[in-house]
C-alpha cells in the first residue's frame, strides 16, 4: 500500500447521531489495525466540536445540501441551498485531495453528493449506507448513483436487499454495540414496572405508535411506567414530534430528551422499539447487550436482531398488538425476563459487537483500496 493508510470519513449530520456514533466506535480498533483518520463534517456544528474535542483531525464547512424537495424548501431557502452546495463540495474536495487518502468513507446515503464529488480526487470511495433505500423515483436514482462507489456497504440483510441492483449485492457489515461487563439485574417485583423506548422522535421510529400502545397497555396493566427518550433531530418532523411528546406527557409517559443510555437502562425492566422503518437500530442492540428483554416490530433489520429467545416481535404499525406485547412482558416473572435478557446479550456477543463491525469495515477498506487481505493497512 506504499505506506498510505489514511481514511477520510465524511459525516452527513451536524450531531452525534446513530450512524456517526456507530462508525466512531470502530475507529480505535481500526487504528490498531493500521488505519489513520481525518474527518469532514458540517461546520459549525455540535459534531464538529465533538470530533475536535476528542482530538481528531477534522475540517468542514456549512452543509446546506438538500436531499429532497421538502428539505430544499427549508430555511435558508432553495436559492441559498442551491447556490452554496457547489462551493461546499469544492471545499470538501480540496480537503480530500490535501489528505491524499487511501480511500474516502462517505457515511450514509445522505452523503451521496460528497461521495460522488470525492470520486474526482482519484481516491477509492466507500459508501456506507445506514438507511433503507426507498422504492420511489428518488430512491431508485439514489440507488443507481450509490453503485458508482468503489465499495458499497450496507448495515443489514434488509438494507442490502433494498440496495441490490440486478446481480450486484452490497457488502454487509452489521452495526455493533459495546457489551457491558455484566448484564443488568432483573428486578424481582418492580413497582412500577418500567418500559422504555429510545430513538429519534420520528414516524420512522414509531414514536406515536409507542405513545398509543402505552395508553392502551396502561388501561389493562396500571402498574407500568412508560418512558420515551429521544430528540427532535429529524428536521422534517419537528412540529409533528412536539405533538407526539405532548400526547405522551398527557398520557403519563415520562419524556426525556437525552440520557446516559446504560444508566437509564438500569432503571428499566424492558425495551420497546416500534419502528416503521429501521435498517439495524443500535438502540436495540444496546438494550440487548445490557441484558434487557426487548419488544420490536418485525420490520427490516429489527427482524434480524430479535429472536423469540430474547424478546417478541410484533407486526409494524399495530399499536394494539404492541400493547399486547407490553402487557405480556410486564406480567412475566423475573426469572423469565432474565432468561430473555441473557439470550439477547449472548446474541449481541456472538454476532453484533463493535469488534466484529470493525473487522468487517477493515475488510471493506482493504477491498476498496485494492489491498490484498494478507497485506493489511500498514
Amino acid at each position: 500500500m506504499s505506506g498510505r493508510s489514511k481514511v477520510v470519513v465524511i459525516f452527513h449530520e451536524p450531531v452525534l447521531g446513530g450512524a456517526t456514533r456507530s462508525v466512531l466506535r470502530t475507529i480505535p480498533i481500526l487504528e490498531k489495525l493500521g488505519w489513520s483518520f481525518a474527518f469532514w463534517t458540517d461546520r459549525p456544528s455540535p459534531l464538529f466540536d465533538e470530533l475536535r474535542a476528542r482530538g481528531y483531525e477534522v475540517a468542514g464547512a456549512p452543509r446546506l445540501v438538500a436531499w429532497s424537495l421538502r428539505v430544499l424548501r427549508l430555511p435558508p431557502g432553495a436559492r441559498r441551498r442551491l447556490m452554496t452546495t457547489p462551493p461546499y463540495l469544492r471545499e470538501m474536495l480540496r480537503f480530500v485531495r490535501a489528505q491524499d487518502p487511501a480511500l474516502v468513507h462517505a457515511n450514509s446515503l445522505i452523503a451521496l453528493p460528497e461521495a460522488l464529488a470525492a470520486k474526482r480526487s482519484g481516491a477509492p470511495v466507500l459508501l456506507h449506507v445506514h438507511e433503507m433505500s426507498r422504492n420511489s423515483v428518488r430512491g431508485r436514482i439514489a440507488r443507481r448513483l450509490a453503485w458508482r462507489a468503489d465499495e458499497l456497504v450496507a448495515v443489514s440483510k434488509a438494507s442490502a436487499a433494498a440496495l441490490a441492483s440486478g446481480r450486484r449485492f452490497p457488502r454487509i457489515v452489521h452495526e455493533g454495540a459495546p457489551v457491558p461487563a455484566d448484564p443488568l439485574p432483573s428486578r424481582k417485583s418492580p413497582r412500577p414496572f418500567v418500559l422504555g423506548s429510545l430513538g429519534v422522535i420520528s414516524t420512522r421510529k414509531g414514536s406515536d405508535l409507542y405513545v398509543e400502545a402505552a395508553r392502551l397497555a396502561a388501561e389493562r396493566e396500571p402498574g407500568i411506567e412508560f418512558r420515551l427518550v429521544g430528540g427532535l433531530t429529524d428536521i422534517l418532523e419537528v412540529e409533528w414530534g412536539r405533538r407526539v411528546i405532548a400526547a405522551a406527557q398527557a398520557n403519563g409517559v415520562v419524556y426525556k430528551e437525552r440520557v446516559e443510555t446504560l444508566e437509564e437502562y438500569r432503571e428499566w425492566d424492558g425495551f420497546v422499539l416500534p419502528s416503521r422503518v429501521d435498517p439495524f437500530p443500535i438502540a436495540m442492540l444496546e438494550a440487548m447487550a445490557a441484558g434487557l428483554p426487548v419488544i420490536g416490530t418485525a420490520v427490516d433489520g429489527i427482524a434480524e436482531q430479535v429472536t423469540p429467545e430474547c424478546g417478541r416481535l410484533v407486526p409494524g404499525d399495530d399499536p394494539l398488538r404492541l400493547a399486547d406485547a407490553m402487557v405480556w412482558l410486564a406480567r412475566l416473572d423475573a426469572d423469565r425476563r432474565r432468561e430473555l435478557g441473557l439470550a439477547g446479550r449472548r446474541r449481541v456477543l456472538e454476532n453484533f459487537t463493535v469488534e466484529r463491525q470493525a473487522d468487517g469495515l477493515n475488510h471493506a477498506y482493504l477491498a476498496a483500496a485494492g489491498v490484498p487481505k494478507d497485506m493489511g493497512a500498514g
